[in-house]
Protein backbone atom coordinates (compact mmCIF):
# COMPACT_ATOMS: atom_id res chain seq x y z
CA UNK A 1 0.00 0.00 0.00
CA UNK A 2 2.69 2.44 1.32
CA UNK A 3 4.44 1.78 -2.43
CA UNK A 4 1.08 2.00 -4.13
CA UNK A 5 0.89 5.55 -1.98
CA UNK A 6 4.88 6.77 -3.83
CA UNK A 7 4.06 5.46 -7.35
CA UNK A 8 0.74 7.70 -7.35
CA UNK A 9 2.67 10.88 -5.92
CA UNK A 10 5.55 9.94 -8.20
CA UNK A 11 2.94 10.05 -11.15
CA UNK A 12 1.21 12.63 -10.45
CA UNK A 13 3.88 15.39 -11.37
CA UNK A 14 4.63 14.00 -14.57
CA UNK A 15 0.77 13.87 -15.53
CA UNK A 16 0.39 17.43 -14.67
CA UNK A 17 3.44 17.94 -16.67
CA UNK A 18 2.44 16.44 -19.36
CA UNK A 19 -1.14 17.85 -19.57
CA UNK A 20 0.35 21.68 -19.20
CA UNK A 21 2.67 20.88 -21.60
CA UNK A 22 -0.07 19.80 -23.99
CA UNK A 23 -2.38 22.70 -23.02
CA UNK A 24 0.60 25.26 -23.98
CA UNK A 25 1.56 23.15 -27.07
CA UNK A 26 -2.28 23.25 -27.79
CA UNK A 27 -3.05 26.94 -26.95
CA UNK A 28 0.40 27.86 -29.49
CA UNK A 29 -1.11 25.67 -32.49
CA UNK A 30 -4.66 27.46 -31.89
CA UNK A 31 -2.83 30.85 -31.71
CA UNK A 32 -0.50 30.03 -34.75
CA UNK A 33 -3.32 28.74 -37.02
CA UNK A 34 -5.72 31.47 -36.00
CA UNK A 35 -3.27 33.79 -38.04
CA UNK A 36 -5.74 34.12 -40.95
CA UNK A 37 -8.88 33.54 -39.63
CA UNK A 38 -7.93 36.19 -37.18
CA UNK A 39 -7.27 38.94 -40.53
CA UNK A 40 -10.96 37.73 -42.13
CA UNK A 41 -8.62 36.10 -44.71
CA UNK A 42 -9.92 32.96 -46.66
CA UNK A 43 -8.36 30.15 -47.13
CA UNK A 44 -7.59 26.28 -46.68
CA UNK A 45 -8.26 24.26 -43.26
CA UNK A 46 -4.83 23.98 -42.02
CA UNK A 47 -3.82 20.65 -39.84
CA UNK A 48 -1.32 20.93 -36.64
CA UNK A 49 2.39 21.21 -37.68
CA UNK A 50 1.94 20.67 -41.29
CA UNK A 51 -0.51 23.18 -41.88
CA UNK A 52 -1.71 23.28 -45.49
CA UNK A 53 1.08 20.96 -46.82
CA UNK A 54 -0.39 17.08 -47.04
CA UNK A 55 -1.31 16.99 -50.56
CA UNK A 56 2.54 18.27 -51.53
CA UNK A 57 4.34 16.18 -48.50
CA UNK A 58 2.35 12.72 -50.19
CA UNK A 59 2.76 14.42 -53.41
CA UNK A 60 -1.24 13.76 -54.24
CA UNK A 61 -1.39 16.84 -56.49
CA UNK A 62 1.25 18.69 -58.46
CA UNK A 63 2.15 22.02 -57.47
CA UNK A 64 -0.15 23.32 -60.20
CA UNK A 65 -3.12 21.24 -58.80
CA UNK A 66 -2.54 22.29 -55.50
CA UNK A 67 -2.33 26.12 -56.38
CA UNK A 68 -5.18 25.76 -58.29
CA UNK A 69 -7.27 24.59 -55.72
CA UNK A 70 -6.61 27.50 -53.69
CA UNK A 71 -7.16 29.79 -56.13
CA UNK A 72 -10.92 28.16 -57.10
CA UNK A 73 -12.00 27.29 -54.10
CA UNK A 74 -10.18 29.69 -51.44
CA UNK A 75 -10.14 33.31 -52.59
CA UNK A 76 -6.76 33.15 -54.42
CA UNK A 77 -8.12 34.72 -57.50
CA UNK A 78 -7.75 38.07 -55.30
CA UNK A 79 -5.43 36.49 -52.51
CA UNK A 80 -5.90 33.98 -50.11
CA UNK A 81 -3.97 32.32 -46.84
CA UNK A 82 -2.38 29.05 -46.26
CA UNK A 83 0.04 27.53 -44.19
CA UNK A 84 3.65 25.82 -44.81
CA UNK A 85 3.90 23.89 -41.99
CA UNK A 86 3.84 26.64 -39.30
CA UNK A 87 4.60 30.00 -40.90
CA UNK A 88 1.58 31.37 -42.70
CA UNK A 89 1.68 32.16 -46.56
CA UNK A 90 -0.07 34.72 -48.76
CA UNK A 91 -1.12 34.38 -52.23
CA UNK A 92 -2.04 37.00 -54.57
CA UNK A 93 -3.79 36.24 -57.95
CA UNK A 94 -5.38 39.62 -58.73
CA UNK A 95 -3.39 41.20 -61.41
CA UNK A 96 -3.71 45.08 -60.11
CA UNK A 97 -2.76 43.42 -56.23
CA UNK A 98 -0.06 41.24 -58.33
CA UNK A 99 1.43 44.70 -60.01
CA UNK A 100 2.22 45.95 -56.66
CA UNK A 101 3.91 43.17 -55.14
CA UNK A 102 6.11 42.67 -58.68
CA UNK A 103 6.29 46.29 -59.97
CA UNK A 104 5.13 49.63 -58.03
CA UNK A 105 6.43 48.38 -54.11
CA UNK A 106 9.16 45.52 -55.25
CA UNK A 107 10.78 47.49 -53.00
CA UNK A 108 8.69 46.01 -49.79
CA UNK A 109 9.15 42.50 -51.69
CA UNK A 110 12.74 42.49 -53.11
CA UNK A 111 13.76 39.25 -52.27
CA UNK A 112 12.87 35.59 -52.86
CA UNK A 113 12.30 32.85 -50.36
CA UNK A 114 14.50 30.71 -51.78
CA UNK A 115 16.00 28.39 -49.02
CA UNK A 116 20.06 28.52 -47.71
CA UNK A 117 21.80 25.51 -48.65
CA UNK A 118 24.77 26.41 -47.10
CA UNK A 119 27.07 25.38 -50.34
CA UNK A 120 28.89 28.91 -51.48
CA UNK A 121 28.01 28.49 -55.04
CA UNK A 122 24.83 27.62 -54.59
CA UNK A 123 24.05 30.59 -52.19
CA UNK A 124 26.02 32.92 -54.62
CA UNK A 125 23.58 32.15 -57.73
CA UNK A 126 21.42 35.29 -58.25
CA UNK A 127 18.17 33.28 -57.64
CA UNK A 128 18.61 33.12 -54.39
CA UNK A 129 20.75 36.55 -53.17
CA UNK A 130 18.98 38.88 -51.14
CA UNK A 131 19.41 42.60 -50.46
CA UNK A 132 21.92 44.73 -51.69
CA UNK A 133 24.05 41.93 -52.89
CA UNK A 134 21.41 40.72 -55.05
CA UNK A 135 20.90 44.53 -56.15
CA UNK A 136 24.68 44.72 -56.91
CA UNK A 137 25.02 41.45 -59.04
CA UNK A 138 22.16 42.53 -61.02
CA UNK A 139 22.98 45.14 -61.95
CA UNK A 140 26.58 44.31 -63.12
CA UNK A 141 24.83 41.46 -65.06
CA UNK A 142 21.84 43.06 -66.48
CA UNK A 143 23.84 44.33 -69.28
CA UNK A 144 25.32 40.40 -70.40
CA UNK A 145 21.73 39.65 -70.92
CA UNK A 146 21.28 42.91 -73.89
CA UNK A 147 19.93 42.18 -77.11
CA UNK A 148 23.68 42.71 -78.50
CA UNK A 149 25.17 40.89 -76.03
CA UNK A 150 22.98 37.60 -76.91
CA UNK A 151 23.54 38.10 -80.66
CA UNK A 152 27.46 37.23 -80.22
CA UNK A 153 26.17 34.12 -78.83
CA UNK A 154 24.01 33.20 -81.52
CA UNK A 155 26.56 31.26 -83.70
CA UNK A 156 27.47 29.01 -80.54
CA UNK A 157 23.67 27.86 -80.09
CA UNK A 158 23.23 27.25 -84.01
CA UNK A 159 25.92 24.69 -83.96
CA UNK A 160 24.10 22.86 -81.05
CA UNK A 161 21.27 23.55 -83.07
CA UNK A 162 22.52 22.14 -86.58
CA UNK A 163 23.81 19.05 -84.33
CA UNK A 164 19.94 18.44 -82.78
CA UNK A 165 18.80 18.41 -86.27
CA UNK A 166 21.78 16.04 -87.75
CA UNK A 167 21.17 13.93 -84.29
CA UNK A 168 17.18 13.64 -85.55
CA UNK A 169 18.24 12.55 -89.04
CA UNK A 170 20.45 10.06 -87.87
CA UNK A 171 17.96 8.53 -85.25
CA UNK A 172 14.87 8.37 -87.92
CA UNK A 173 16.63 5.34 -89.13
CA UNK A 174 16.05 3.40 -86.56
CA UNK A 175 12.73 5.29 -84.59
CA UNK A 176 10.11 7.42 -85.41
CA UNK A 177 9.22 8.19 -81.78
CA UNK A 178 11.15 10.29 -78.92
CA UNK A 179 10.96 11.68 -75.84
CA UNK A 180 11.46 15.11 -76.41
CA UNK A 181 12.43 16.27 -72.92
CA UNK A 182 15.04 14.07 -73.01
CA UNK A 183 16.69 14.74 -76.33
CA UNK A 184 16.09 18.44 -75.87
CA UNK A 185 17.56 18.28 -72.29
CA UNK A 186 20.89 16.78 -74.70
CA UNK A 187 20.54 19.80 -76.42
CA UNK A 188 20.16 22.89 -73.96
CA UNK A 189 23.01 21.02 -72.45
CA UNK A 190 25.35 21.30 -75.27
CA UNK A 191 24.40 24.47 -75.66
CA UNK A 192 24.94 25.81 -71.69
CA UNK A 193 28.20 23.88 -71.86
CA UNK A 194 29.49 25.79 -74.45
CA UNK A 195 27.94 29.30 -74.07
CA UNK A 196 28.33 29.23 -70.03
CA UNK A 197 31.33 26.93 -69.35
CA UNK A 198 32.62 27.75 -72.61
CA UNK A 199 33.46 23.53 -73.25
CA UNK A 200 31.62 21.55 -76.45
CA UNK A 201 29.92 17.98 -74.20
CA UNK A 202 28.50 16.72 -77.32
CA UNK A 203 26.26 14.83 -75.43
CA UNK A 204 23.99 14.58 -77.83
CA UNK A 205 26.66 12.24 -79.59
CA UNK A 206 28.21 11.11 -76.68
CA UNK A 207 25.70 10.44 -73.54
CA UNK A 208 28.82 9.05 -71.44
CA UNK A 209 31.01 12.32 -71.30
CA UNK A 210 31.49 14.47 -67.81
CA UNK A 211 28.73 17.02 -68.22
CA UNK A 212 25.89 14.09 -68.74
CA UNK A 213 27.41 12.66 -66.07
CA UNK A 214 27.41 15.48 -63.58
CA UNK A 215 23.64 16.56 -64.12
CA UNK A 216 22.42 13.10 -64.06
CA UNK A 217 24.03 13.40 -60.66
CA UNK A 218 22.57 16.86 -60.21
CA UNK A 219 19.18 16.37 -61.52
CA UNK A 220 18.92 12.71 -59.88
CA UNK A 221 16.07 12.20 -57.26
CA UNK A 222 17.18 13.11 -53.87
CA UNK A 223 17.30 9.88 -51.35
CA UNK A 224 14.50 9.53 -48.87
CA UNK A 225 16.62 9.94 -45.77
CA UNK A 226 17.48 13.26 -47.16
CA UNK A 227 14.08 14.68 -47.52
CA UNK A 228 13.76 15.63 -43.88
CA UNK A 229 16.81 17.57 -43.51
CA UNK A 230 15.28 19.45 -47.11
CA UNK A 231 12.26 20.35 -44.94
CA UNK A 232 14.42 21.40 -41.76
CA UNK A 233 16.28 23.95 -44.83
CA UNK A 234 12.63 25.27 -45.56
CA UNK A 235 11.45 25.74 -42.52
CA UNK A 236 13.95 27.00 -40.43
CA UNK A 237 16.70 28.22 -42.75
CA UNK A 238 18.44 30.04 -39.62
CA UNK A 239 19.19 27.09 -37.44
CA UNK A 240 20.07 25.09 -40.62
CA UNK A 241 22.63 27.56 -41.39
CA UNK A 242 24.20 27.11 -37.94
CA UNK A 243 23.92 23.31 -38.21
CA UNK A 244 25.91 23.63 -41.53
CA UNK A 245 23.48 21.40 -43.01
CA UNK A 246 23.24 20.96 -46.61
CA UNK A 247 21.55 18.00 -48.49
CA UNK A 248 22.62 18.54 -52.16
CA UNK A 249 25.20 16.63 -53.88
CA UNK A 250 28.13 18.71 -53.88
CA UNK A 251 30.16 16.30 -56.46
CA UNK A 252 28.21 18.34 -59.41
CA UNK A 253 29.04 21.38 -58.26
CA UNK A 254 32.24 20.81 -57.64
CA UNK A 255 32.77 19.85 -61.37
CA UNK A 256 31.27 23.04 -63.15
CA UNK A 257 33.80 24.89 -60.69
CA UNK A 258 36.22 23.20 -61.53
CA UNK A 259 35.51 23.68 -65.08
CA UNK A 260 34.57 27.65 -64.83
CA UNK A 261 38.03 28.12 -62.76
CA UNK A 262 39.91 26.24 -65.36
CA UNK A 263 38.67 28.22 -68.18
CA UNK A 264 38.79 31.32 -66.68
CA UNK A 265 42.44 30.47 -65.98
CA UNK A 266 43.35 29.33 -69.18
CA UNK A 267 41.53 32.22 -71.15
CA UNK A 268 43.65 35.16 -68.75
CA UNK A 269 46.97 33.56 -68.92
CA UNK A 270 46.68 33.44 -72.59
CA UNK A 271 44.64 36.25 -73.53
CA UNK A 272 42.08 34.55 -75.25
CA UNK A 273 38.53 35.23 -76.21
CA UNK A 274 35.42 33.12 -76.82
CA UNK A 275 31.54 35.02 -77.73
CA UNK A 276 30.06 33.59 -74.90
CA UNK A 277 28.37 33.85 -71.47
CA UNK A 278 31.77 33.55 -69.49
CA UNK A 279 33.54 35.75 -71.51
CA UNK A 280 30.66 37.97 -70.86
CA UNK A 281 31.09 38.04 -66.92
CA UNK A 282 34.64 38.21 -67.70
CA UNK A 283 34.34 41.38 -69.37
CA UNK A 284 32.01 42.83 -66.71
CA UNK A 285 34.21 41.69 -64.03
CA UNK A 286 37.48 43.73 -65.44
CA UNK A 287 35.27 46.60 -66.88
CA UNK A 288 33.76 46.45 -62.54
CA UNK A 289 37.53 46.59 -61.55
CA UNK A 290 38.76 48.97 -63.92
CA UNK A 291 35.82 51.70 -62.36
CA UNK A 292 36.73 50.73 -59.16
CA UNK A 293 40.51 51.67 -59.67
CA UNK A 294 38.94 54.86 -61.03
CA UNK A 295 37.82 55.90 -57.76
CA UNK A 296 40.90 58.41 -56.25
CA UNK A 297 39.72 58.16 -52.87
CA UNK A 298 39.08 54.16 -52.64
CA UNK A 299 41.55 52.66 -50.43
CA UNK A 300 42.87 49.20 -51.65
CA UNK A 301 40.21 47.47 -48.68
CA UNK A 302 37.57 49.40 -50.37
CA UNK A 303 38.13 48.70 -53.83
CA UNK A 304 38.15 44.79 -52.66
CA UNK A 305 35.05 44.84 -50.65
CA UNK A 306 33.46 46.40 -53.40
CA UNK A 307 34.29 44.03 -56.10
CA UNK A 308 30.89 42.18 -57.36
CA UNK A 309 32.20 39.88 -59.50
CA UNK A 310 34.24 37.48 -57.60
CA UNK A 311 35.64 34.52 -59.25
CA UNK A 312 32.81 32.56 -56.72
CA UNK A 313 30.46 35.08 -57.65
CA UNK A 314 30.47 34.47 -61.39
CA UNK A 315 31.05 30.57 -61.04
CA UNK A 316 27.64 30.78 -59.25
CA UNK A 317 25.80 32.43 -62.35
CA UNK A 318 27.59 30.07 -64.62
CA UNK A 319 25.95 27.43 -62.45
CA UNK A 320 22.64 28.87 -62.32
CA UNK A 321 23.26 29.72 -66.19
CA UNK A 322 23.35 25.26 -66.25
CA UNK A 323 20.26 24.78 -63.29
CA UNK A 324 17.95 27.14 -64.82
CA UNK A 325 18.16 26.43 -68.93
CA UNK A 326 18.76 22.92 -68.95
CA UNK A 327 15.72 22.33 -67.21
CA UNK A 328 13.57 25.04 -68.44
CA UNK A 329 14.30 25.08 -72.03
CA UNK A 330 14.08 21.66 -72.75
CA UNK A 331 10.64 21.45 -71.19
CA UNK A 332 9.63 24.52 -73.31
CA UNK A 333 10.36 23.13 -76.53
CA UNK A 334 9.07 19.78 -75.42
CA UNK A 335 5.95 21.34 -75.18
CA UNK A 336 6.16 23.54 -78.00
CA UNK A 337 6.65 20.27 -80.08
CA UNK A 338 3.95 18.61 -78.23
CA UNK A 339 1.48 21.36 -79.38
CA UNK A 340 2.60 21.73 -82.97
CA UNK A 341 2.01 17.80 -83.34
CA UNK A 342 -1.33 18.38 -82.19
CA UNK A 343 -2.28 21.44 -84.43
CA UNK A 344 -1.11 20.84 -87.62
CA UNK A 345 -2.66 23.93 -89.17
CA UNK A 346 -0.43 26.48 -86.71
CA UNK A 347 2.87 23.94 -87.36
CA UNK A 348 2.21 24.96 -91.22
CA UNK A 349 1.57 28.25 -90.65
CA UNK A 350 4.74 28.38 -88.24
CA UNK A 351 6.43 26.21 -91.49
CA UNK A 352 5.80 28.72 -94.16
CA UNK A 353 6.61 32.21 -91.90
CA UNK A 354 10.69 30.12 -91.47
CA UNK A 355 10.61 29.96 -95.25
CA UNK A 356 9.80 33.33 -96.02
CA UNK A 357 11.56 34.89 -93.33
CA UNK A 358 15.16 32.89 -93.98
CA UNK A 359 14.42 33.82 -97.79
CA UNK A 360 14.59 37.34 -97.27
CA UNK A 361 18.01 36.77 -95.32
CA UNK A 362 19.57 34.45 -98.13
CA UNK A 363 18.64 31.58 -95.81
CA UNK A 364 20.59 32.46 -92.42
CA UNK A 365 19.00 32.28 -89.06
CA UNK A 366 19.91 35.81 -88.01
CA UNK A 367 19.19 37.67 -84.61
CA UNK A 368 16.75 40.01 -86.60
CA UNK A 369 15.52 37.10 -88.73
CA UNK A 370 14.35 35.35 -85.48
CA UNK A 371 12.21 38.86 -84.25
CA UNK A 372 10.67 38.83 -87.77
CA UNK A 373 9.01 35.61 -87.29
CA UNK A 374 6.27 37.07 -85.10
CA UNK A 375 3.58 33.59 -85.08
CA UNK A 376 6.61 31.80 -83.99
CA UNK A 377 6.51 34.13 -81.38
CA UNK A 378 3.32 33.73 -80.27
CA UNK A 379 3.31 29.82 -80.61
CA UNK A 380 5.89 30.23 -78.12
CA UNK A 381 3.75 32.72 -75.71
CA UNK A 382 1.02 30.45 -75.98
CA UNK A 383 2.80 27.32 -75.31
CA UNK A 384 4.44 29.21 -72.29
CA UNK A 385 0.68 29.85 -70.95
CA UNK A 386 -0.61 26.81 -71.36
CA UNK A 387 3.12 25.00 -69.88
CA UNK A 388 4.64 27.37 -67.38
CA UNK A 389 7.74 25.58 -66.27
CA UNK A 390 7.77 26.91 -63.18
CA UNK A 391 3.85 26.89 -62.01
CA UNK A 392 4.33 29.65 -59.42
CA UNK A 393 7.00 32.16 -58.26
CA UNK A 394 7.65 34.35 -54.78
CA UNK A 395 8.09 36.75 -53.06
CA UNK A 396 9.44 37.75 -49.71
CA UNK A 397 8.10 40.70 -47.68
CA UNK A 398 11.25 42.76 -46.51
CA UNK A 399 9.25 45.64 -45.50
CA UNK A 400 5.60 45.55 -43.57
CA UNK A 401 3.16 46.09 -46.80
CA UNK A 402 -0.50 47.16 -46.67
CA UNK A 403 -2.33 45.50 -49.35
CA UNK A 404 -3.75 48.24 -51.65
CA UNK A 405 -7.80 48.51 -51.03
CA UNK A 406 -7.65 46.48 -47.68
CA UNK A 407 -6.59 46.39 -44.15
CA UNK A 408 -4.23 43.42 -44.35
CA UNK A 409 -0.98 44.27 -43.28
CA UNK A 410 1.85 41.91 -44.76
CA UNK A 411 4.95 41.44 -41.78
CA UNK A 412 8.35 40.94 -42.41
CA UNK A 413 9.50 38.03 -43.73
CA UNK A 414 6.10 36.72 -44.78
CA UNK A 415 6.06 34.69 -48.30
CA UNK A 416 4.07 35.20 -50.67
CA UNK A 417 3.09 33.07 -53.80
CA UNK A 418 2.29 34.18 -57.21
CA UNK A 419 0.12 31.21 -58.89
CA UNK A 420 0.98 31.51 -62.44
CA UNK A 421 -0.49 27.92 -63.74
CA UNK A 422 -3.73 29.18 -61.77
CA UNK A 423 -3.57 32.84 -63.82
CA UNK A 424 -3.18 31.69 -67.14
CA UNK A 425 -5.56 29.51 -67.26
CA UNK A 426 -8.43 31.82 -65.46
CA UNK A 427 -11.58 32.33 -68.37
CA UNK A 428 -11.69 35.37 -66.55
CA UNK A 429 -8.40 36.56 -68.76
CA UNK A 430 -8.64 33.67 -71.77
CA UNK A 431 -11.89 32.27 -72.40
CA UNK A 432 -11.76 28.73 -72.91
CA UNK A 433 -8.18 29.01 -71.50
CA UNK A 434 -7.35 25.05 -72.31
CA UNK A 435 -7.84 25.60 -75.95
CA UNK A 436 -4.25 25.96 -77.98
CA UNK A 437 -4.61 29.17 -79.83
CA UNK A 438 -1.73 31.31 -80.42
CA UNK A 439 -4.10 34.33 -81.86
CA UNK A 440 -4.50 34.91 -78.07
CA UNK A 441 -0.92 36.75 -78.35
CA UNK A 442 -1.79 38.85 -81.40
CA UNK A 443 -0.79 42.68 -80.80
CA UNK A 444 -4.33 43.45 -80.57
CA UNK A 445 -5.48 40.79 -78.04
CA UNK A 446 -2.01 41.28 -75.85
CA UNK A 447 -3.01 44.86 -75.59
CA UNK A 448 -6.50 44.22 -74.61
CA UNK A 449 -4.57 42.56 -71.48
CA UNK A 450 -3.14 43.04 -68.26
CA UNK A 451 0.53 42.13 -68.42
CA UNK A 452 0.34 40.95 -65.16
CA UNK A 453 -1.49 38.02 -66.45
CA UNK A 454 1.06 36.49 -68.65
CA UNK A 455 4.21 35.64 -66.16
CA UNK A 456 6.51 32.86 -67.52
CA UNK A 457 9.14 34.66 -66.98
CA UNK A 458 7.87 36.86 -63.80
CA UNK A 459 7.72 39.98 -64.35
CA UNK A 460 9.39 44.02 -62.10
CA UNK A 461 13.22 43.87 -61.21
CA UNK A 462 13.27 40.20 -60.29
CA UNK A 463 11.90 38.60 -63.41
CA UNK A 464 13.75 36.33 -65.50
CA UNK A 465 17.40 37.57 -66.28
CA UNK A 466 18.18 34.87 -68.93
CA UNK A 467 14.53 34.95 -70.84
CA UNK A 468 15.43 37.06 -74.20
CA UNK A 469 18.52 34.01 -74.09
CA UNK A 470 16.12 31.36 -73.66
CA UNK A 471 13.99 32.50 -76.02
CA UNK A 472 16.47 33.11 -78.58
CA UNK A 473 17.83 29.57 -77.80
CA UNK A 474 14.60 27.79 -78.05
CA UNK A 475 13.00 29.30 -81.37
CA UNK A 476 16.86 28.90 -82.74
CA UNK A 477 16.04 25.14 -82.58
CA UNK A 478 12.24 25.07 -83.46
CA UNK A 479 13.58 27.04 -86.49
CA UNK A 480 16.37 24.25 -87.54
CA UNK A 481 13.59 21.45 -87.15
CA UNK A 482 10.92 22.95 -88.64
CA UNK A 483 12.89 23.30 -92.20
CA UNK A 484 13.65 19.35 -92.28
CA UNK A 485 10.99 18.08 -89.60
CA UNK A 486 7.53 17.89 -89.56
CA UNK A 487 6.35 16.72 -86.20
CA UNK A 488 3.41 14.33 -85.57
CA UNK A 489 0.86 12.35 -82.66
CA UNK A 490 2.52 8.98 -81.85
CA UNK A 491 0.58 6.16 -80.16
CA UNK A 492 2.58 7.35 -77.32
CA UNK A 493 1.65 11.07 -77.15
CA UNK A 494 -0.24 11.51 -74.20
CA UNK A 495 -3.89 13.68 -74.55
CA UNK A 496 -3.75 15.59 -72.18
CA UNK A 497 -0.54 15.56 -70.93
CA UNK A 498 -0.72 14.60 -67.01
CA UNK A 499 1.42 16.56 -64.78
CA UNK A 500 4.23 15.17 -62.71
CA UNK A 501 2.87 15.33 -58.77
CA UNK A 502 6.27 15.11 -56.77
CA UNK A 503 8.35 17.45 -58.60
CA UNK A 504 8.26 21.31 -58.04
CA UNK A 505 8.63 22.15 -61.81
CA UNK A 506 6.19 21.09 -64.54
CA UNK A 507 7.08 18.06 -65.90
CA UNK A 508 5.04 15.38 -67.67
CA UNK A 509 4.49 12.66 -66.23
CA UNK A 510 4.92 10.07 -69.01
CA UNK A 511 7.14 11.82 -71.31
CA UNK A 512 6.51 14.12 -73.63
CA UNK A 513 6.31 11.29 -76.72
CA UNK A 514 5.90 12.98 -80.51
CA UNK A 515 6.76 11.55 -83.92
CA UNK A 516 9.17 12.90 -86.57
CA UNK A 517 8.89 13.04 -90.11
CA UNK A 518 10.87 13.47 -92.81
CA UNK A 519 9.91 16.37 -95.09
CA UNK A 520 9.71 15.96 -98.58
Amino acid sequence: MIAQALSCVCVFPVVVFLAAALTLVALYMRKTYSYWESRGVRGPKPFWFIGNMYPRLRATQSMSEYDQVMYENHGGKMYCGYYEFMNPCLMVGHPELLKHVMVKDFDHFTDRSFVTFNEPVMDHMLLGLKGGMWKAVRSVMTPTFSSGKIKQTLQLVKDCARNLSTYFEQELDKRSSFEMKEVYGMFTMDTIASIAFGVSSDSLNNTQNEFSAAAAQFFSPMPKWKRPFMFLQFLWPHIAKKLHLNVINRTPIQFFSKVVADTMRYRIENKLRRSDFLQLLLDAQQQEATNNNKTPDASPSKKVSEQVLTELVITAQCVLFYIAGYDTTATTLSFVSYCLALHPGVQQRCMDEVERVLAAHEGEITYEALTEMTYLDMVFAETLRLYPPAPRVDRTVTKPFTLPGTDLTLRKGMKVTIPIYSIHRDPNHYPEPNKFDPERFSPENKSSRSQMVYLPFGSGPRNCIGMRFALMEAKVAIVYLLQDFAFIPSKKTQVPITIEKRSGLLKAQDGVWVRLAKRS
